[in-house]
């Protein structure tokens, strides 16, 4: 993957470039304006939707063209694009993220050889560990649990190690993402089941829980949050991964790459969040230390920011992330993070490429924070209807009036002034939506509104079995064999 310099500075090579009404097309993006013809030289073949056949999703898109719009169009300004991970440049990114902050020299992880416990499964007649998709570092496949026949799994087989790495820096980083990740216990996380080796050279593999109808982003891909989902299905998948990431956020985890294809939807049509791989234990003990005894959230105290350097895919990385100039605080990177799927789901597409003054659709959103601030120093919204940033029409566009406050508190451009995510999940408006998910797996009332809560005991009990009011498993796709069956991943060092 090129380096992500480079990448900003193609970004910026295109904003300065003069609009015109020829269409700028994207050779890797997933979500294609309308064709039109090109006459610039070594470019490929523009694709439609519905009109050829798209190519592979490519790594990240952050070099592409931006379509010119007008400022009152009610179109993304940024194509649908699949990313994948930057690490960090030094600090908590270069060995210390690679690995993470404070690591044991010995990891307390237990592994097994894959096939004692393992076998290959199919979900076609002839096929035998049906592969879910290829990440930056690791390929997934679909594996079954020996005794239990309906029990499918999705193995996550590691890279080889780097010959620029060596085997103590490799096993640590893998040995810190599972630890990590088999640590966590909420209904919005994947299950971590097992950590493997198989075969010579050895390959590590993580073994985790199968969410059949894949990541969200190809259902965003698919244009079901036009066609399909509503508005409350919109707003219980928001409060679906704000959960998730307040659970993390009160065990001391940070997650650092929240993003659609982190994103996994179950076969309830719930929705988990995964991939562990640039994760920061920002508080407490690592859950590899002995002392923690597998668990996160252990000896919480002070808050350890992260060093200056990238992290995360870049349309979803906040703006202090991109400066590099300052320590930054990893949980507001997740809130920001969150907001941005959010909008991307909602709409279809990014809001830009990059939270950079290289990026025309983020320098105006800037500007009308910059505006706003000068006669709301205090940067608290009040009311969103008669006094909020003028920020752009997308996001003028968000409903209900109370989300769209919620999402321009979850972006604003100081980290300090920016809502954290346990005052998100505390808010009135917050507890008021509906969720088809359980809260957590110890709290009984899962699911219910701050009415429903106020109910008897029994009341309760008794809500609890039609509190589902959504249906979120997508449809079928006609003629295809399920393509949302599709998982990647990265260990986060970007290559």
């Amino acid at each position: 993957m090129g380096d992500i310099r480079n990448q900003l500075d193609s970004q910026k090579q295109v904003n300065n470039k003069p609009s015109s009404d020829q269409k700028y097309k994207s050779s890797n993006s997933l979500t294609r304006l309308q064709s039109a013809t090109d006459t610039r030289p070594n470019k490929s073949k523009t694709f439609a939707f519905g009109k050829n056949k798209r190519p592979e999703r490519q790594r990240s898109a952050s070099t592409e063209s931006i379509p010119k719009q007008s400022h009152d169009s009610d179109e993304p300004p940024v194509p649908l694009f699949g990313t994948f991970s930057k690490h960090a440049a030094e600090g908590t990114g270069m060995k210390a993220r690679r690995l993470s902050t404070s690591l044991p020299d010995e990891f307390n992880v237990d592994y097994c050889e894959l096939d004692t416990e393992f076998k290959r499964a199919s979900l076609l007649p002839g096929k035998r560990g049906k592969r879910l998709g290829v990440g930056a570092t690791a390929e997934v496949r679909i594996m079954q649990k020996k005794g239990y026949s309906e029990d499918l799994v999705a193995v996550k087989e590691y890279r080889l190690r780097d010959r620029t790495e060596n085997e103590d820096e490799y096993l640590k980083k893998i040995k810190s993402e599972f630890s990590i990740a088999k640590a966590l216990n909420h209904p919005n996380i994947v299950t971590t089941v097992r950590l493997c080796t198989h075969g010579k050279p050895a390959r590590w593999n993580h073994v985790m829980e199968f969410c059949n109808h894949g990541e969200l982003y190809a259902l965003v891909e698919r244009g079901l949050f036009k066609t399909h989902y509503s508005q409350g299905d919109r707003l219980c998948f928001f409060k679906q991964i704000c959960r998730a990431v307040d659970y993390l956020h009160s065990h001391g985890i940070a997650h650092r790459d929240i993003k659609l294809e982190n994103i996994l939807m179950d076969k309830n049509g719930g929705l988990k969040l995964s991939d562990f791989g640039v994760s920061e234990v920002f508080c407490g003990e690592h859950p590899g230390l002995r002392a923690s005894g597998g668990q996160c959230g252990k000896n919480m105290g002070e808050v350890r920011l992260c060093h200056p350097g990238l992290c995360g895919s870049l349309p979803y990385v906040s703006p202090e992330v991109l400066r590099k100039d300052v320590e930054y605080d990893p949980r507001l990177l997740d809130v920001w993070s969150t907001a941005i799927v959010f909008v991307t789901m909602t709409f279809g597409g990014s809001p830009w490429q990059s939270a950079t003054e290289v990026d025309q659709y983020y320098v105006r959103f800037e500007a009308g924070w910059e505006a706003w601030l000068k006669e709301h120093p205090d940067g608290i919204i009040r009311n969103v209807l008669d006094s909020s940033p003028l920020v752009g029409p997308l996001f003028r566009r968000i409903e209900p009036p109370t989300m769209r406050k919620t999402i321009l508190q979850m972006l604003h451009p100081d980290p300090s002034k920016r809502i954290t995510m346990k005052e998100v999940v505390s808010s009135g408006f917050f507890l008021g939506l509906d969720c088809c998910t359980p809260e957590s797996y110890e709290n009984p009332n899962w699911g219910m509104n701050a009415a429903e809560r106020g109910a008897s005991r029994m009341a309760q009990l008794a809500t609890r079995q039609i509190v589902k009011k959504h249906h979120h498993i997508p449809p079928k796709e006609v003629g295809k064999f399920s393509k949302g069956i599709t998982h990647r991943f990265d260990m986060g060092d970007g290559t």
